[in-house]
This record gives C-alpha cells, sequence and structure tokens, in this order.
C-alpha cells in the first residue's frame, strides 16, 4: 500500500542528485585519463619531477643577504644531507657554488660545472618506478642567472606522487569544480525561475472555487510542458462544470416540473373532507418544501461570482422578515427584527434571502408553538437568527445529518455554501432549553 504521508522529492533534488552523480562519474573518468596520461609517460613526469623541485630550490633566494646569498627552503631538508638520495648543485654561470650537498655522485649524473646548461634539461637515470632522474633548470634572479641542478637517485619522498596530485588540481579538480559550481548554480536557478509560476499555480489550485467557472489554473509564464498539463487541467475542469452545470439545470427543471401537480394536487385534497386527506396534504407539504430546497440548491449552484453587487443587509433582513412573518405567524410563532448598525457587503442578495429565508424556516419548523423568532441585522456584517427554544438538534458543524425534507440538515447545508459562496461562514451557539442563535459571518469590506 502506497504511503501518502511520503511527500516525493522536489525536482531540485532530482536535478541536483543527478547532475552531482554524473558529475562525480565525469571526474572518475577524467581522473583515471589524467593518471594514465601521467603515470604511465616517464620522460614527461621526469621532466615535471624536474621543474617542480627546481622551482621549490630557487625560493631560497628570497631569503638572500650579504653573507649568505643562498638559504635552503625548511621544507626541502632531503636536499641538506650529504650521501642522501636528493643531489642539487646550484651555481652561477661563471662557475661559482652557491650551494650543494654533493659527493662524488655529481660528477656521475649532473652536467659538468664548465657546461652551460640549457634552459631545462633531464634524462632518466633508470627505467621504471620509482623514477630515478636527474635534470636542471635556468633561472634569473635579481637579473643574474642561476643554474639550479638536481638528481634523484631513489624518490623515498614521493616527489612523483606530489607532481600527480598537482597535475590532477590543474587539469581536474580546478576546473571541473568551478564548471560544476556553474553548471549546478546555473541549473538550480533556471529550475527555480521556470518552477515559480507552476508553484504560484499549484498555491493558487488548492483555492480554486467550484461554484465559479472562471477560476483556472493561470498558464502564464509556465514551461511549455506544464503549460500543457496545465491546460489538459483547465479543460479538465471545464467539461466537469459543464457536467455539473447540466446536472444542475435537470434538477432544477425537475423540482419546477414537481411544483406545479404538488398545487394541483393539494386543491383537489382540499375538496375532500376525510383525515387521510389532511395527511395526505401534510405530506404533500414537506415534498413542497423539499422541492423548494432543490430549487434553492440549483439557483445557488449556478450562480457566478460575476453578479455580485453591494448588499444592505439591513435592507434585506427587513424584507425577507415582512415577507415571511405571514408562514411564522399561521405556525403560532412571533418573529421579530431589530438593526444594530449592519453594513453593506459584496453578494448575490437571492441567495442570501434564501439563506436567511432557511434559518427562519428552519427556526419555525423545529421549535415548539408559542417560539419567538428574532432577525438581528448587524452590527457589522453579520446576520443573526435566535429562538428562545433551545431545541436544536442537528450537528453544529458540517454534515447537519440527513438530507431529508422534514429535517433541517438539507437547509443548513445550502445556508453553508452560501456562505462559502460570500466567502462567510456560518456559526451556531445552543443554550439547550432557553435559546439557538444561528449567525452568519461576512467577511469585513476592504476600505
Amino acid at each position: 500500500m502506497v504511503d501518502r504521508s511520503v511527500r516525493p522529492p522536489t525536482l531540485i533534488r532530482i536535478i541536483t542528485l543527478r547532475i552531482a552523480l554524473f558529475a562525480a562519474l565525469a571526474m572518475a573518468i577524467q581522473a583515471a585519463l589524467v593518471f594514465a596520461d601521467y603515470y604511465f609517460d616517464n620522460k614527461q613526469l621526469a621532466t615535471l619531477m624536474i621543474e617542480r623541485e627546481t622551482a621549490e630550490l630557487s625560493k631560497g633566494f628570497e631569503r638572500r643577504h650579504d653573507e649568505a646569498p643562498y638559504k635552503l627552503p625548511h621544507d626541502l631538508h632531503r636536499y641538506g644531507i650529504r650521501g642522501g638520495f636528493y643531489i642539487t648543485r646550484i651555481r652561477t654561470p661563471s662557475g661559482q657554488i652557491l650551494y650543494t650537498n654533493c659527493d662524488a655522485r655529481c660528477d656521475n649524473h649532473l652536467l659538468p660545472q664548465e657546461v652551460n646548461p640549457p634552459d631545462l634539461w633531464s634524462r632518466m637515470l633508470s627505467d621504471g618506478k620509482p623514477l630515478a632522474v636527474a635534470g636542471g633548470k635556468t633561472y634569473e634572479i635579481h637579473g643574474d642567472k642561476i643554474f639550479v641542478e638536481i638528481a634523484i637517485l631513489h624518490d623515498s619522498d614521493g616527489i612523483m606522487w606530489a607532481v600527480i596530485g598537482r597535475e590532477f588540481a590543474d587539469h581536474l579538480a580546478t576546473p571541473m569544480a568551478i564548471m560544476l559550481f556553474f553548471v549546478l548554480g546555473g541549473t538550480l536557478l533556471s529550475i527555480r525561475q521556470a518552477l515559480r509560476p507552476v508553484a504560484k499555480a499549484a498555491q493558487e489550485a488548492g483555492h480554486l472555487d467550484p461554484l465559479d467557472p472562471s477560476h483556472l489554473i493561470n498558464q502564464t509564464s509556465m514551461p511549455r510542458e506544464i503549460a500543457d498539463l496545465a491546460a489538459a487541467v483547465n479543460r479538465s475542469l471545464a467539461r466537469i462544470g459543464a457536467l455539473m452545470k447540466s446536472q444542475r439545470l435537470f434538477t432544477t427543471a425537475v423540482a419546477h416540473e414537481i411544483r406545479t401537480p404538488l398545487a394541483m394536487m393539494k386543491l383537489e385534497l382540499g375538496n375532500i373532507e376525510h383525515p387521510r386527506a389532511r395527511k395526505i396534504e401534510a405530506d404533500l407539504d414537506a415534498l413542497a418544501d423539499f422541492v423548494g430546497q432543490i430549487t434553492a440548491l440549483g439557483r445557488l449552484e449556478s450562480a457566478d461570482r460575476a453578479v455580485f453587487q453591494q448588499v444592505d443587509l439591513a435592507k434585506l433582513a427587513d424584507w425577507v422578515v415582512a415577507d415571511i412573518a405571514p408562514l411564522v405567524y399561521d405556525r403560532d410563532h412571533t418573529i421579530a427584527y431589530s438593526n444594530l448598525g449592519a453594513s453593506s457587503i459584496e453578494g448575490h442578495a437571492p441567495l442570501l434571502a434564501d439563506a436567511l429565508r432557511n434559518l427562519i424556516e428552519n427556526a419555525t419548523k423545529h421549535t415548539p408553538d408559542g417560539t419567538t423568532i428574532e432577525v438581528v441585522a448587524g452590527p457589522g456584517p453579520r446576520l443573526t437568527v435566535k429562538d428562545d427554544a433551545g431545541v436544536f438538534d442537528a450537528p453544529a458543524e458540517p454534515p447537519f445529518g440527513d438530507l431529508k425534507a422534514d429535517h433541517m440538515g438539507i437547509g443548513l447545508e445550502i445556508v453553508r455554501r452560501i456562505m462559502a459562496l460570500h466567502g462567510g461562514r456560518m456559526e451556531i451557539e445552543v443554550d439547550p432549553g432557553r435559546r439557538t442563535a444561528t449567525t452568519l459571518l461576512f467577511d469585513q469590506p476592504k476600505s
């Protein structure tokens, strides 16, 4: 079974891991090529060893002073040992020896002192590894030519590996690190920029209003592949909306068609003097109420926010109370209306009237005779319907129970949907046996 609590990795994480993986693979291949290129080319490796060691030895002139023109760098102690594996001789073209740890082996491996060497020379002293090489390089230091010559008879200090390591850094690590930094950084930045409208669309998709056909996923600035997906989702939403609209129209049309036969049946039953006729009349009244609720639900679901206008809540409540008062009095109830400073809101007046009427009808039908119902407009953007019976028996939160004609569930569900359409909410407070208050709370109007 799929664990839906586990969130899939982000695209940036996937791309980063893929780039890092292929970069590591490329670096491994490049490392193998660099190693093979240098390790198996003894002549090139010998030349690089000569260049490295002579360059390090030439740094001893940086500490030059009158009584000691040359001082061996402290990290080259291998050239300070006589009879060791590392031999050096530093001299001028006139033959003056500036520094040496030579013994008799210098005559076998280095050039004669009377010979001015070329700018760079090297030769192999043996085949195979570890390398044994001799060579030298000419440097110009403080305007004077200096010949730095060395011989490595046995590479016990790993000069060869140091040279290969520097080649790795120069030809692999540094270029690959710079390239990876810019490639990975540029890729992630590009992905982030490309996904910004996608993230915004995903956030908007979570707040799409199913009752508003104009609410679609915004495809602006999306990459083409994702924009195609968003367009397909929008087409699906449009088809679903069309199907829902046709179903609503069918349901509403059926409800309208039923109302006339119901009225005719009730007229005919009025001519029959029999208790069963009265029972059937009560059932017809309940059925007529149910048909009215279906009609109200169809009107709600076909509503469009584009037709919203300024609605004065006080005037709306005043009109609804005046219109429904005869029904309330017929059921031996009383109704009162008060305005505590209600404000105006953007809304659909017929739907708001349906919501308030539903609450009053619920308070009328589901309370005992003699109940006092009070409708309060305000303060601010709110409407409240109170009764002094306190016999509310439906859940205070959705779902509001079975949607039956003889139960207040469908009426409360219609009110809840109307409030959702207007961006508001419905709150119910019950004090059993004393009071029930249902309040319609709207968002404060923007100044």
